[in-house]
């Protein structure tokens, strides 16, 4: 009895255990769900961020494009007025007058013309000396042309220096506002990798308990089965006992009947015992 008392006592406390295991292992696939739902959670939060700073880097590379066509186009104006300048630096090399003292030697000659008689010799030395000043005017004319194509250069290339500058102003903005979504993905990341090394934990944990429980019920179920074959086998002596026991009763009441019988051959009175006896071995 003492051996099945202890058996029964550790069938107990196995199955308070299991309950106790199952309990927390309820617990920890909550856990596990929450932090399986947490982590899809990051992960979409990861891809409108990394979707955000690609949409931004797209327009930066678009922008910088733009930008690099203007420069060149700033460049190949560069060149250009630099040429004009050259070639305006070369021109009055070869005049010495001003353009003021030739139109006024125009205006001389023109004069003269009209107010004095000439000789042939002189109408023909007026006129091809008209015709030099009128060569060298016509330099001034090209300077002034050139000018104007300078500036007018000078203007094209100081508008697309404008876009091309703020255009690089928007770009080191959007490049602050990619660095800040790639920040923050990269947090994500970060953050992504911790929790997954806890759902790594908890996995580990639940295979454990549910090693642990398995182990515990293994333990139960062997301690069932002895304890179910303990009271086969006090079951089974019992019914020896009885059997025994029986047999005995029997065997005196045969004795009992015996003796009544002597007994009344003899014709002595016979006890309730031996006349009960008597009776059932009749029966």
């Amino acid at each position: 009895m003492e051996e099945i008392s202890s058996i029964i006592k550790k069938i107990k406390s196995l199955n308070e255990k299991i309950n106790e295991k199952n309990s927390e292992l309820e617990q920890l696939k909550e856990k596990k769900k929450e932090i399986i739902e947490k982590i899809n959670e990051i992960r979409k939060e990861i891809e409108n961020l990394r979707n955000l700073r690609n949409d931004i880097n797209i327009k930066i590379a678009e922008k910088k494009k733009i930008r690099e066509e203007l420069n060149n186009k700033c460049k190949e104006i560069s060149e250009k007025i630099k040429e004009l300048i050259l070639e305006k630096k070369r021109l009055p090399s070869l005049i010495k007058e001003k353009e003021e003292d030739l139109i006024n030697q125009i205006k001389n000659i023109d004069w003269k013309q009209q107010t004095n008689p000439l000789s042939i010799e002189e109408e023909k030395r007026l006129l091809q000396r008209r015709n030099e000043i009128e060569k060298k005017l016509l330099v001034y004319k090209q300077i002034k042309e050139i000018n104007e194509k300078i500036n007018s250069y000078r203007s094209s290339y100081n508008e697309f220096k404008e876009k091309a500058n703020n255009i690089h102003n928007e770009i080191l903005s959007l490049a602050q506002e990619s660095k800040k979504y790639h920040e923050s993905m990269i947090k994500s990341i970060e953050n992504l990798k911790l929790i997954k090394s806890e759902l790594i934990k908890i996995k580990e944990k639940i295979s454990l308990l549910k090693t642990e429980i398995s182990n515990l019920k293994k333990e139960y179920n062997e301690n069932n089965v002895k304890y179910n074959k303990i009271k086969e086998e006090i079951l089974e002596k019992k019914i020896e006992i009885i059997a025994e026991e029986t047999k005995q009763i029997l065997r005196k009441r045969i004795e009992l009947a015996k003796k009544a019988e002597e007994k009344i051959k003899n014709g002595e009175r016979l006890t309730f015992d031996e006349f009960a006896a008597l009776l059932s071995a009749k029966e």
